[in-house]
């Protein structure tokens, strides 16, 4: 076979087998920089979204030391505006917790001129598709103007901006209490009887994959001008095993009994599909992160806690005032 070669004697280019060796090991070595990578942009979200929670807590506290409580979780059902009915303390009662530290969070104007259109920086988790969730802007019905915070029901949906963080509602209670009247028990953080270091305040919600792009504030996602839902908070629906319960306020009550909303309500998940591998979204905390949900504790301090947690330890790591004081694992 005749070879071609330079003026000095060396050959041109490759032959097939070089290049197909050289094809390799670049296939190879980017096979070994891709979880490099991967583990690089997680590491990164994370530190955001932990960002987040702190100026969640900053605002938490803020909130507690003007207004004298931290914020309750408002009511379902439809009002004209998140902000229309008050308590006889000026607490919002209508919309979520996350409505209610908007002005602590740099954000007056919003909260005074509420946008369905806006989406939330600081309640988006950095580790899902586009850094977050946009806003619901469609209610699921054949009209999509009937108010920012509709009831959660086969037809109509709450609009405007989602949060991936939830409260915990043993500690930020809904605007009802579970006797069915404007519920007045809603804690400060100085009253927490088990410690603010040892109770978690918000966490990282587990959602649907499917959710990542959707633009409905249905299926335990209702939008922030919605309160008392499954989309602002997570592990409600809690019964005390001695029935006083009473929105997680009455130091009495014991650590609920297992069962299926209550193994939920402390239960952390990764992102994923319902029902494959267990999955289930409704009730449940977690995140996009391949090991750990991210919470934020009354005190102010954020922690990461594994999928894998003991359920009674997270039970407890939930309950406020049940005396069952843990360490953070």
């Amino acid at each position: 076979m005749m070879r071609y070669l330079s003026r000095n004697g060396s050959r041109k280019g490759f032959t097939l087998i070089e290049l197909l060796v050289v094809i390799a090991i670049i296939a190879i070595l980017i096979g070994l920089l891709l979880p490099a990578v991967q583990k690089v942009r997680e590491a990164a979200a994370r530190a955001s979204s932990q960002n987040n929670l702190k100026q969640i807590g900053l605002a938490m506290h803020m909130y507690n030391d003007t207004i004298g409580t931290l914020p309750n979780n408002g009511t379902n059902g439809f009002w004209p505006s998140p902000n229309v009915w008050k308590d006889n303390n000026g607490q919002i009662m209508t919309a979520s917790w996350c409505y209610k530290i908007l002005p602590y969070v740099e954000q007056t104007n919003l909260y005074n001129n509420y946008n369905i259109t806006t989406k939330l920086k600081v309640f988006a988790e950095p580790g899902r598709v586009n850094g977050g969730r946009g806003p619901a802007t469609y209610d699921g019905s054949s009209n999509n103007n009937m108010g920012i915070n509709e009831a959660d029901n086969p037809s109509n949906h709450a609009l405007g901006a989602l949060t991936d963080y939830a409260s915990n509602s043993n500690l930020i209670a809904d605007g009802w209490n579970n006797l069915g009247v404007m519920n007045t028990m809603t804690p400060s953080i100085q009253g927490i009887i088990d410690g603010s270091s040892n109770t978690i305040l918000v966490g990282g919600k587990s959602i649907q994959t499917t959710q990542y792009v959707g633009n409905y504030g249905w299926d335990w996602d209702e939008t922030v001008g919605s309160g008392a839902w499954g989309g602002t908070e997570r592990a409600f629906m809690w019964d005390g095993i001695d029935g006083n319960y009473n929105n997680g306020q009455n130091p009495n009550y014991n650590l609920p009994n297992p069962g299926y909303w209550n193994d939920l309500a402390r239960s952390i998940f990764k992102d994923g599909i319902w029902g494959v591998n267990g999955f289930n979204h409704n009730n449940s905390w977690g995140g996009p992160y391949a090991a750990v949900g991210l919470f934020l504790f009354a005190d102010g301090s954020v922690h990461s806690l594994s999928y894998t947690i003991d359920k009674v330890t997270m039970g407890k790591l939930l309950m406020p005032a049940d005396g069952q004081v843990v360490s953070i694992p």
